[in-house]
């Protein structure tokens, strides 16, 4: 039985400069640091599938959501997020609520993200597409009204105080 969605986890080329861009765009809290070399990696292999890696990994909290950062040394990580376009197959984002969108989205600018447009506003929500500076797309989405069922602190996934007056 599945408990609760844990944590997104993101291959970033600079774990200080990545764990720097979360706390300062998005508030997420640093929580410990690890990772694995030659001798510890058997085990981790084993779990992501693939031989002789090496990493170092940061874990993060923020709201109701851990984000796990890795910075692989071995082997060399392939492709260019950056490329990758919102309608590709796979994880196409990650999606963060926020209570005011518009100081999230410049905070998120201000701290080294590109945006792909302005918030925009469907129905009484706003949303917006913003990659990070090492290309994933991530949502910001500021819910209203007619999503209750959608909403965090609306389904006591957050506690009430965390709740703002929406625009």
């Amino acid at each position: 039985m599945i408990i609760g969605f844990h944590h997104p986890g993101l291959v970033v080329p600079d774990l200080q400069a990545a764990r720097q861009f979360y706390s300062q765009a998005l508030g997420f809290e640093y929580i410990r640091e690890y990772g694995w070399d030659e001798s510890a990696s058997a085990d981790a292999e084993a779990a992501v599938g693939i031989a002789g890696t090496t990493t170092r990994c940061v874990l993060m909290k923020c709201g109701n959501c851990f984000l796990e950062l890795f910075e692989y040394l071995t082997p060399a990580p392939q492709g260019d997020p950056s490329q990758r376009r919102a309608c590709d197959y796979g994880i196409a984002h990650l999606a963060f609520q926020v209570a005011d969108i518009r100081p999230v989205f410049d905070q998120f600018v201000a701290a080294g993200g590109l945006a792909h447009n302005e918030p925009v506003k469907i129905g009484e929500a706003w949303s917006t597409y913003v990659r990070d500076p090492f290309g994933n797309i991530i949502e910001l989405m500021q819910l209203g009204s007619d999503e209750p069922d959608f909403d965090l602190i609306s389904c006591d996934m957050l506690p009430a105080h965390s709740k703002q007056k929406l625009n």
